[in-house]
């Protein structure tokens, strides 16, 4: 006998318990189902019988309860120079309350164009492209100042939750507000360098 438990009602459970800690250690490609299954002490047949294959268990992961609408809503709202300590404190929030999943997120979207598209369309699209449209002096400049801001949250959460730099993975929220704020609000609010002609030198 192989000494596995045989699938049970906590069976889904613990799958996505030990995938979690799998996805957020190697990414998605990294990961193997019998790892995951070993982790959660049952057959690596139960991740077929829940979520049909590795790619199904790792949607399921990754599925957050969270609408990026509810991040941003408090935003829309601020007062101009207020945008930047809203956005952050609200990400910093939900990121932290989610940091395993995010780091599995990270990690498998630099190796899997799938992980990138979906982590393009829920940062840029969903938080990152409304926020800017309310706030930007120029409407001629959303797209650029999205992508600015865009890079600016993506590595933030990269440092925090997988490369766990110092001291960006220990801070406090009002410790990110204080010291990524002011780029943050320099990108929705800020004055833009004038585009150059050619290339640089």
């Amino acid at each position: 006998m192989s000494g596995r438990r045989p699938g049970k009602s906590t069976t889904r459970q613990e799958l996505l318990d030990a995938a979690r800690e799998v996805f957020a250690d190697r990414g998605v490609d990294g990961a193997t189902t019998r790892e995951i299954a070993h982790r959660a002490g049952v057959d690596p047949a139960m991740i077929a019988h829940y979520f049909g294959s590795k790619g199904g268990l790792f949607e399921a992961v990754t599925a957050l309860q969270v609408d990026p609408r509810d991040v941003v809503a408090p935003v829309l709202e601020a007062d101009p120079q207020d945008a930047a300590r809203e956005l952050l404190a609200g990400l910093v929030a939900v990121w932290d309350a989610h940091s395993a999943v995010l780091a599995a997120v990270l990690r498998s979207a630099t190796r899997n164009k799938a992980v990138a598209g979906r982590m393009r369309t829920f940062i840029l699209e969903r938080a990152v492209h409304p926020v800017v449209s309310r706030f930007s002096p120029s409407a001629d400049e959303v797209d650029t100042r999205a992508a600015l801001l865009a890079s600016q949250i993506a590595g933030l959460a990269l440092a925090r939750y997988v490369l766990r730099w110092e001291p960006l993975a220990s801070a406090d929220a009002d410790w990110i507000v204080a010291h990524v704020g002011p780029a943050v609000q320099a990108y929705l609010t800020g004055p833009l360098p004038a585009p150059t002609e050619g290339p640089l030198p």
